[in-house]
């Protein structure tokens, strides 16, 4: 299954173009988008590979991204991080380690995992621009 979402180009660079999408459309039938627009921007901004042909500032071009990668993306970013800090807290607390000795532990854990989720996102497909819509 392949999302699709459009958004509207602000900046072309020589090899990148910067794209503006409205959070309201692309997240449309999310059940959680109540809450999580709460926490963040009502855009999102996207830096995407410029596509081939003309483009111009203002065009509108219709964004995909397969929805493994976005299942992939997600559990990436919210279960490795969680299984580390609670895999860090087990470990401290089974060698009898304090309190302030299993939050350092922790946040050791938490940062690795990190740097691990920043290495196992670069194997996601990305999103790409798959169509341009010409302004008049």
């Amino acid at each position: 299954m392949i999302n699709t979402v459009c958004g509207t180009v602000q900046d072309i660079f020589d090899s990148d173009i910067r794209v503006i999408v409205d959070r309201k459309n692309a997240c449309q039938g999310c059940q959680s988008s109540g809450i999580c627009h709460g926490f963040t921007k009502t855009r999102m901004d996207l830096k995407l590979p410029k596509p081939p042909g003309s483009i111009r500032r203002g065009d509108t071009v219709v964004i995909a991204m397969e929805g493994a990668s976005l299942i992939k993306a997600c559990t990436y970013a919210f279960l490795i991080p969680l299984c580390a800090i609670i895999s860090a807290l087990l470990v401290a607390q089974s060698l009898s380690a304090g309190v302030p000795v299993q939050a350092v532990c922790a946040l050791v854990a938490f940062l690795l995992s990190l740097i691990i989720v920043r290495h196992m996102g670069r194997r996601i497909g990305t999103p790409h621009v798959v169509e341009v819509i010409h302004e008049e």
